[in-house]
């Protein structure tokens, strides 16, 4: 812990973490790291501080932070998007053993993709059902996904899945992640730094990196204690490798977005500190 407050007092004494200077806009400064949060962030720091969304989301614009991750029925999407912050990315739940196969699910998540101009969707798949064919279930779920991303290819936009962390789901097996990147090349990987050590199973998310390279297009970085994988710990504090994670996908060249998903504590004052940590890391990456 002490050589992490180091690091992160050394970022902010060198300007690395300086509001002034993330102040440019996506794609007109290459050296800013492009930083997300999920959108709960933007929630809480408004209650917590009993101020508008909008005043909530400039706050950590001057962070850095540039965009939020949400669902497509979040019911403040429109208020959320007026912000200063853009849509990055939608974590998307179609219910694809409903009748209809989640066809209104997706008609909804497209059509809000277009208005806002989200760019990618992370798909998280149904759930296995209790005590059914799991084998020919995925099966089921394989093909609609190939489907699924092939008519988000033709609107241009990006399909990803990650390693999901509840345990009745495909995608918190390492197993059925490979089947997903094997058989679908277009699908990209949605990199997400605890959930395996919180489904349990004991796979570890760095081995599975060379399985995902090349194919890595977003990231989720949250934490977890030692002493118990369900309680969330503040980003660098836990049991997560998440600094070897993120220093090996830097090094990897991806230049995509890091999305901070859980804040601990006072969600400001956390936020301050996540995004400290995650822009020295960020810093020492670049010198290796």
């Amino acid at each position: 812990m002490k050589k992490l407050l180091i690091v992160v007092l050394a970022a902010i004494l060198a300007g690395s973490f300086n509001p002034a200077s993330a102040s440019c806009c996506e794609g007109c400064c290459s050296k800013e790291p492009r930083i997300s949060v999920f959108a709960s962030f933007v929630r809480k720091i408004a209650k917590e501080r009993k101020i508008p969304l909008a005043q909530a989301a400039e706050m950590l614009y001057d962070l850095g932070v540039r965009g939020f991750d949400c669902g497509p029925y979040e019911k403040d999407v429109p208020e959320l998007a007026a912000t200063k912050l853009k849509p990055v990315n939608f974590y998307f739940f179609p219910r694809m053993f409903a009748e209809d196969k989640g066809a209104a699910d997706v008609k909804h998540c497209f059509d809000l993709c277009d208005r806002y101009s989200v760019p990618r969707i992370m798909l998280v798949p149904v759930n296995f059902t209790k005590g059914g064919d799991e084998a020919a279930e995925f099966e089921r779920i394989l093909e609609w996904t190939k489907n699924f991303v092939f008519d988000a290819k033709v609107r241009g936009i990006t399909v990803t899945i990650e390693d999901f962390g509840g345990t009745s789901n495909p995608c918190s097996h390492a197993k059925y992640l490979r089947r997903f990147l094997e058989e679908i090349p277009d699908i990209g990987f949605a990199y997400d730094t605890g959930n395996l050590y919180y489904a349990g199973r004991g796979e570890d998310i760095c081995e599975f990196l060379e399985t995902a390279k090349g194919r890595i297009a977003h990231v989720h970085l949250k934490d977890q204690t030692v002493e118990n994988n369900r309680k969330y710990a503040s980003l660098g504090l836990g049991a997560v490798p998440n600094e070897k994670s993120v220093k090996a996908i830097a090094a990897s060249g991806y230049r995509g977005w890091y999305t901070l998903e859980n804040p601990v504590g006072d969600t400001y004052i956390d936020t301050v500190r996540q995004v400290a940590v995650l822009k020295a890391w960020l810093a020492e990456a670049k010198k290796r």
